[in-house]
């Protein structure tokens, strides 16, 4: 299926959207990657129309997953993979990411981790191989993964 709509491939920065041009952006395992992610939350922030909304989801680095994940590579003396490999330039804690926001005058409107009840029913539906649907279990189980809503003030 294909959608009329305009496309941009590349870095946000690069784009050169205009100011208030959004009323929503979502990223999505994106932040982590990019070299500076408080200039791209500020480019997030410009063109966000005022009032609209900016959702960020990105691994969490409070997980006890992310922190066993961590304490067993120490012990067998390996460089972390993919978890925290090299492209990942940063992960968050939860305070991390909302103090960013909050630095750049954003309200933020939920910050949160998936909640396993959320996520057994969605798991159930989706057509995937069972090792995808454990695999996603194990990260809703151990709240891998954090998104954090904020509002462009008016």
């Amino acid at each position: 299926m294909h959608f009329p709509v305009e496309t941009f491939h590349g870095d946000l920065i690069d784009a050169k959207y205009p100011e208030s041009y959004f009323d929503f952006i979502h990223i999505s395992h994106v932040i982590e990657h990019v070299l500076d992610p408080s200039a791209y939350i500020q480019e997030m922030k410009r063109i966000t129309k005022p009032g609209g909304i900016i959702a960020i989801g990105t691994p969490n680095l409070d997980s006890n997953l992310y922190h066993f994940h961590r304490f067993i590579n120490f012990i067998q003396m390996k460089v972390p993979d993919i978890i925290d490999g090299v492209e990942h330039t940063y992960i968050f804690p939860k305070t991390t990411l909302a103090k960013i926001c909050q630095n750049l005058d954003l309200e933020i409107v939920d910050h949160f981790t998936h909640g396993l009840g959320e996520k057994l029913s969605n798991l159930y539906s989706y057509q995937m191989p069972v090792s995808k649907k454990i695999n996603r279990l194990i990260q809703n189980l151990f709240q891998v993964n954090q998104w954090i809503i904020c509002r462009k003030k008016q």
